[in-house]
């Protein structure tokens, strides 16, 4: 064999030899990263909380998280999260939804949830995120034990745009001169329309076993614009009586609006009888006179899908009587069951500015951020970024408050002030001294 033929065969060898040993080795490089990947088992963060419209936006904003941190992230609605952490202290969910400040006491009290006071938020400590009122009332012995996702204001007044241009109503024109910034005024300009055969305000409030709670929101908006925060915070803590001077002259005023003759439409007894989910068809039907609901943001989860904000209807901020850029409103709370620094980073990056701008950017999207740094240029919803505009308005001097009957032990909140409004639009205003002497004794 001459040299030549002898270089080529050894070439020809070890070419093959060498391309073996690539295909071995990229097999075994295949089979290492196909295993690794069967190995890794990313983390999980599982979150509780309740079944509510728009959850699938939540979850859109989760898997955000989730992908940055390189975990899965898994949402159990549960009927009712308090008492579900309650009677299942060994459930494997880390964080939870809480619906109101009063569950977040409750399971701070019994040691079920942990102190985020140290949490810190886009490098920022979670103190400094919210008004001094929202810190307060989420506090226990002195430490924080929860932030805030979401705000809804209750102090809101809807109207039929169409029912005004029929009256000839323009603020500010004749016969009727408006003012969407004086309460009392306001209630004159009503009265007058009642006083010329028009019965303006729509109140249908029949809600079974809970009738009752919409009248706790219109006393809570008085005491608020009337007479301030102080005196506000004193009756959520039920601090003063009920037959309190300033609790008294609130409902005063309170019953010009339910029992002034022609006032309400169907008269004061429809408060009672009529259930509330029919309020928006109700309002916006030109068969019927009434063109008001003194209504929080729940009436708009009832109106129509045919009707068109400021077109068909427009909402505005409930006047002031003394205090002005005030609101009445609840939202979400969202705490720590398991205390781990990832459960940690998942509950900041939840209470983050940026959380909710996806959520914010579907046009039917009703979130309102309880963060004062969010950008509200996010919202594409016209009427949620001017419900963000009165919440906010709001939090920046501290006017924002919450719902004072869901603050209030339950047995008062959630029972006797119910069945006190009840009583009262049943009986009539003759019986409100006595109503209120009875409410002291069983508070």
């Amino acid at each position: 064999m001459d040299l030549q033929v002898e270089l080529g065969a050894l070439r020809y060898f070890g070419i093959r030899f060498l391309n073996k040993r690539v295909i071995f080795f990229s097999i075994i490089i295949f089979i290492t990263i196909f295993l690794s990947t069967l190995a890794h088992d990313p983390a999980e963060i599982v979150i509780i909380g309740p079944n509510f419209h728009e959850q699938e936006y939540l979850m859109e904003e989760l898997n955000i998280i989730a992908e940055e941190l390189d975990i899965k992230i898994k949402y159990n609605a549960v009927s009712d999260p308090e008492t579900f952490i309650i009677d299942n202290p060994n459930d494997l969910s880390s964080i939870a939804i809480i619906p109101n400040p009063r569950g977040v006491a409750n399971l701070a009290e019994r040691e079920l949830i942990y102190s985020l006071s140290n949490l810190l938020v886009d490098n920022d400590s979670i103190s400094n995120l919210y008004s001094n009122h929202l810190t307060s009332i989420v506090a226990y012995e002195g430490n924080i034990y929860a932030g805030w996702t979401r705000l809804f204001p209750n102090s809101l007044i809807w109207y039929d745009i169409s029912k005004f241009k029929l009256n000839n109503i323009k603020a500010g024109s004749e016969p009727y001169s408006w003012s969407f910034e004086d309460f009392e005024t306001f209630l004159q300009n009503t009265k007058q329309l009642a006083d010329n055969g028009i019965s303006p305000w729509c109140a249908n409030s029949e809600s079974a076993a809970s009738t009752g709670w919409i009248q706790t929101n219109w006393m809570e908006d008085i005491i608020l614009t009337k007479y301030g925060p102080d005196v506000y915070d004193e009756w959520s803590q039920l601090k003063i009586d009920a037959s309190n001077i300033k609790i008294y002259s609130s409902l005063k005023f309170l019953e010009e609006f339910i029992f002034y003759d022609n006032h309400i439409h169907n008269g004061s007894d429809s408060i009672r009888n009529n259930e509330f989910r029919n309020l928006p068809r109700v309002m916006l039907d030109d068969s019927e006179d009434c063109f008001l609901s003194w209504s929080g943001h729940y009436f708009r989860y009832y109106i129509p899908n045919d009707y068109t904000y400021k077109e068909d209807y427009g909402v505005v901020q409930v006047p002031k009587i003394n205090f002005e850029d005030f609101v009445v409103g609840i939202g979400d709370n969202i705490v720590l069951t398991k205390d781990d620094e990832l459960s940690r980073q998942v509950i900041s990056k939840i209470l983050s500015k940026n959380f909710g701008e996806v959520w914010s950017a579907h046009q039917d999207s009703h979130y309102i951020s309880a963060n004062q740094s969010f950008d509200k240029n996010k919202i594409i919803n016209q009427l949620t970024f001017d419900e963000y505009s009165i919440v906010h308005d709001a939090l920046k001097k501290d006017l924002f408050r919450y719902d004072a009957s869901e603050i209030m032990s339950r047995g008062v909140g959630s029972d006797k002030l119910w069945k006190f409004f009840d009583e009262y639009i049943s009986q009539g205003p003759n019986s409100l001294v006595r109503l209120l002497n009875e409410l002291d004794k069983q508070i």
